[in-house]
């Protein structure tokens, strides 16, 4: 009897016990599931019917319209709540909305491209058992900065991440970015120029958790005040990332008791796949199969500029080589063949390449579906390890990325337009660069309070490119962003205090010329105005005035001229502004200067990124960037085009334009240009033959050409950069194959 008692309690124990749940999965454990159902089944986790689409398309539309409404209202109320200019002003700023293992579900307005590198903080995360050993708990708060164990492009870019959880899970992600107005690096701003490694690159952290219930710690404030320059400016932005987090964080625990967690986990892959699977067709009727090859070089001047760094003492020209290859997964984009990594600040790591990359991917693919990890899953690409996009050196530099990584978005993009092109589709098809300029720097005010800055304005808008049929248009492009604005001058004034505007204009000329011609870029003249104790800036360009954009112009056309800056100092610009005339532009500021009204001690015209240059009272700084690419033959170009931007000022040269594009003018009495339509037409044939009379067989050239590769006459920096690129199978492959070189040819690297 006493054994029947003693069964019949431990039944009613084990009945009183609580039913055993099904354990929480881990990050790791999520992750690995995510992958093995992805990539066994060719389908996103696996999803091959999109089954509550196809049973309930409106339930399932108001799931993902809630759920894209939500990161929206984050961007347009946060950056209202605090923010830098950079972020409230211009837009350099994203929020998002990510599954569990990192995939991007849903994005606002502003640099979309940076969802691609979401799941790369989360699988660090992930790998190194932040959940098991620290525990994820539901509204904690993590800062990312580094771009090798978070891929953030360059460390002037910084992330705040939310975790959603639900019963101990995992189970979305709220993500706010924004570009920094200073990120602490020696060389003060958002991009350190002349940082040879990571220790030179600033505030960089990987994932780490700063705050904790939607709140930040208070040593997390401290790290601000005694690591950057900008730290009101930054408390301001790391306020508002975590507000707009805070939002997306409510709105989802909303959504997901609204329709429950089962359809929420379901629906939240289906809206991945099915964006994959539109993004599939938009490739297959846009592209032509084939490879679309294209190149751009980035020259970086550090020889002499600075004293510090035995090793880095030399200048690199970094070759930037990509094509792109249509296939029946969409499309692989393969680097293999670009430059090495260096000890410079250009190096970038695959997650900061992927940022370039997707800026034309999206742009090109995502036009109607939704914004989510659909468009990675459909662009395989490879950087090789060595490369200067993927560093097998963990401390590499990769401070200054976007001024070369940019170029490799141009050169996808570009051949997305070439492949719209000939399918037909003009409207589509125009001429990419990503010809970017900012400045940056530090001061120090008369009564000791230091500040550091960085101005975007060059940042936000740029040239547009020449359309297969038109031409291009100032300021209303930004590959970066949807929504290209260059911000109100008084807001930088007010971020850098000695400096003021004495001019903001289009620059006339300063554009790709072609049968149709970009977008003219942009030129500001900045005053300095009593300093206090100190004011130095640099800048980093996108593109130098020294080698092209991109190494292609379209059809033709010649690429847009770079980036260039100029520093004069000790000026007598106190003499003019009693005149009332001040120089307004570039072109302005170097023609008062050959007349001799505007006297300068110091004059520099910087075609690189310059060193720090110190300021004093009536010194002044002048930059140009912006301008755009053409597209096809200038002596293609309609007589009367030229003649329009003769007469409005746009081409203020006309000797330029009468070699350019062949067209012959004379003014009339009230100056305006009047085509002489029998001369140009002469002038155009005489220039088609001087061109055939200057030309050579192609035979002849290769001959001529290969003579200099066989004997290995190239230029240091060219040299090193051949050295590179051939040091990979496959540009080693097509150099030594197109170039009929025997086997073994090899090229060393020139010690400087």
């Amino acid at each position: 009897m006493a054994e029947a008692l003693s069964e019949r309690n431990e039944v009613l124990v084990k009945n009183l016990k609580p039913a055993e749940s099904t354990p929480v999965p881990t990050l790791r454990e999520i992750i690995a599931k995510r992958d093995q159902l992805t990539e066994s089944t060719g389908h996103y986790y696996g999803v091959t019917e999109l089954s509550l689409r196809d049973s309930d398309p409106i339930k399932y539309e108001r799931f993902y319209a809630k759920m894209h409404s939500a990161v929206l209202a984050a961007r347009e109320s946060a950056r209202f709540v605090a923010a830098s200019p950079g972020s409230r002003e211009m837009g350099e700023s994203l929020w998002g909305l990510a599954t569990a293992e990192g995939d991007t579900l849903a994005v606002s307005l502003g640099f979309l491209s940076h969802t691609a590198i979401l799941p790369v903080s989360i699988r660090y995360m992930a790998n190194n058992d932040y959940d098991v050993n620290d525990g994820i708990d539901d509204g904690d708060v993590y800062a990312v900065s580094d771009g090798l164990t978070g891929g953030v492009p360059h460390p002037g870019d910084f992330y705040t991440y939310v975790p959603i959880v639900v019963e101990g899970e995992v189970v979305s992600w709220a993500v706010g970015i924004n570009h920094l107005m200073e990120n602490g690096a020696p060389v003060a701003g958002s991009w350190a120029t002349f940082s040879v490694d990571t220790f030179m690159d600033g505030l960089v952290c990987p994932p780490m958790r700063t705050g904790r219930k939607l709140k930040q710690e208070s040593w997390w404030k401290a790290i601000w005040e005694r690591r950057t320059r900008a730290a009101t400016m930054n408390i301001l932005d790391d306020k508002m990332r975590l507000a707009g987090c805070a939002m997306i964080h409510e709105a989802v625990h909303k959504l997901i008791d609204e329709f429950g967690m089962a359809y929420y986990k379901r629906a939240i892959r289906e809206v991945i796949e099915e964006s994959r699977r539109m993004i599939l067709d938009n490739m297959k009727a846009l592209l032509v199969p084939g490879t679309y090859n294209g190149c751009a070089f980035r020259l970086v001047r550090y020889e002499g500029l600075q004293n510090v760094w035995s090793h880095a003492n030399k200048n690199t020209l970094i070759h930037v080589r990509a094509s792109v290859e249509p296939n029946e997964n969409g499309l692989l984009l393969d680097t293999e063949g670009s430059s090495k990594w260096g000890y410079h600040s250009y190096n970038a790591t695959p997650g900061g390449a992927d940022c370039a990359v997707f800026l034309g991917m999206i742009n090109s693919f995502s036009h109607n579906t939704k914004v989510t990890a659909g468009i990675e899953l459909a662009v395989q690409r490879h950087y090789p390890v060595g490369s200067i996009y993927n560093p097998d050196n963990e401390y590499a530099s990769n401070a200054n990325l976007w001024a070369q990584t940019v170029a490799l978005n141009s050169i996808g993009f570009n051949a997305v337009s070439r492949a719209t092109y000939s399918r037909g589709y003009l409207e589509e098809s125009f001429t990419i660069d990503g010809n970017w300029g900012a400045f940056q720097g530090a001061g120090t005010a008369k009564d000791g309070t230091s500040y550091g800055f960085t101005n975007f304005e060059w940042l936000g808008g740029t040239g547009r490119g020449a359309w297969c049929y038109r031409d291009g248009e100032p300021l209303v492009w930004a590959a970066w962003s949807q929504i290209a604005t260059i911000g109100d001058a008084e807001e930088f004034e007010s971020t850098v205090p000695p400096l003021f505007y004495l001019g903001r204009k289009l620059l006339k000329g300063y554009f790709g010329y072609g049968k149709y011609r970009g977008g003219p870029g942009n030129s500001a003249v900045h005053w300095c105005v009593e300093p206090g104790q100190h004011l130095a800036l640099t800048r980093p360009n996108g593109g130098l005035s020294c080698t092209p954009s991109v190494g292609l112009g379209m059809s033709g056309a010649y690429p847009g001229p770079g980036s260039f800056m100029i520093s004069a100092r000790g000026t007598n610009l106190d003499e003019l502004i009693s005149e009332g005339e001040t120089p307004r532009d570039a072109t302005e500021l170097l023609a008062m200067i050959d007349e001799g009204q505007l006297k300068v001690e110091n004059l520099e015209i910087w075609k690189t990124d310059c060193p720090e240059l110190a300021l004093k009272n009536n010194d002044l700084f002048v930059d140009a960037a912006g301008s755009s690419g053409g597209w096809g033959d200038p002596l293609d170009r309609d007589p009367m085009l030229v003649i329009e931007d003769l007469n409005t000022g746009m081409t203020p040269n006309y000797n330029f334009v009468h070699e350019m594009n062949g067209v012959v003018a004379v003014q009339n009495d009230q100056g305006e240009w009047q085509l002489d339509e029998q001369a140009t037409a002469e002038k155009r044939i005489a220039i088609r033959r001087a061109r055939l009379d200057e030309s050579q067989t192609a035979e002849s050239w290769w001959h001529a050409e290969r003579q200099n590769v066989v004997t290995k006459n190239f230029k240091t920096e060219i040299q090193e950069m051949y050295a590179q690129s051939i040091s990979f199978e496959k540009f080693n492959l097509e150099f030594c194959g197109f170039w009929q070189l025997e086997a073994g040819y090899s090229l060393e690297a020139v010690e400087s």
